[in-house]
């Protein structure tokens, strides 16, 4: 098992600490975290070159790349394609892809075009991908638009696209009231990466709280410090053999660097104590 952490909180830790982004990289290393997850928006941004340079001068490899597309709409396969070798050049073995949403005014027929259109793009997306040996997943995703915020519908996803893989972020199925337990069941079979997102209740921890369907406001959280149960999914997932990347995500924290340190921590402490 390594960790990896959402790049995004490295910069948002500089800006909270004043620390430079190469100072933060340096602290992120020596908590243990030796992987990032990458957007591929900034990677672009400051350019991928610049991107390589700057990770592997901290010693800072990419778990997985993610980015959002419109496929729903435009099933057009080069943007995929171009996020599958801007992943090979940063060394990605695995990407996650947001492939769209869909409006919640939009008819059956509609919503049901646009699932088409995704799953299809999908699947011309993961042969490239297989050839460049990097694995594409999909996560459940915590927005009322999203047709893959719940088991069920990664699952159709699943069937319609066999090469496709499931990135389970153990913080978002709370979003529609799923049990993350039940959940894991239905997809431990496919889950090649895992973003380790817990969730506060508790509105002191501060940051910026995403609201569920059911209206309760899930404040930003340490690993393990909050009511997601994620050291029963440890348990599930080192008994069934995994042995891959915990990722560490909570965005909209208040105290990245802070999270990041506790969240390694715990994270390390929690999976070494697994029996298995």
């Amino acid at each position: 098992m390594h960790l990896s952490v959402f790049y995004n909180h490295i910069v948002r830790a500089s800006e909270q600490t004043g620390l430079t982004l190469e100072e933060v990289l340096n602290r992120v290393h020596e908590f243990g975290i030796s992987a990032v997850e990458l957007d591929l928006e900034e990677a672009l941004g400051c350019g991928k070159e610049v991107m390589k340079k700057r990770l592997e001068k901290a010693g800072i490899s990419v778990a997985s790349m993610y980015g959002f597309f419109d496929f729903g709409n435009d099933p057009d396969t080069k943007p995929g394609f171009e996020f599958i070798d801007t992943a090979e050049y940063l060394g990605a073995g695995k990407m996650l892809i947001i492939p769209g949403f869909v409006d919640e005014t939009a008819s059956a027929e509609e919503r049901n075009a646009a699932l088409q259109k995704m799953a299809g793009t999908l699947n011309s997306i993961c042969g490239y991908a297989e050839r460049k040996r990097i694995l594409v997943t999909m996560e459940d995703f915590d927005d009322i638009r999203a047709p893959f915020s719940g088991s069920d519908e990664l699952l159709w996803f699943l069937e319609q696209v066999p090469k496709l893989h499931i990135t389970f972020d153990t913080g978002n199925f709370i979003y529609r009231g799923e049990d993350e337990l039940e959940a894991y069941e239905k997809l431990k079979h496919r889950i090649v990466h895992v973003h380790c997102k817990d969730r506060s209740l508790d509105e002191q921890n501060g940051g910026m709280p995403k609201l569920a369907m059911s209206g309760a406001r899930l404040f930003p959280s340490p690993a393990g410090s909050g009511f997601i149960p994620i050291e029963a999914i440890l348990t599930r997932l080192k008994a069934g053999g995994y042995d891959d990347t915990l990722a560490i995500e909570h965005f909209d924290a208040v105290d990245q660097l802070g999270y990041m340190e506790q969240s390694a921590e715990w994270l390390r402490s929690s999976w070494a104590k697994q029996p298995f």
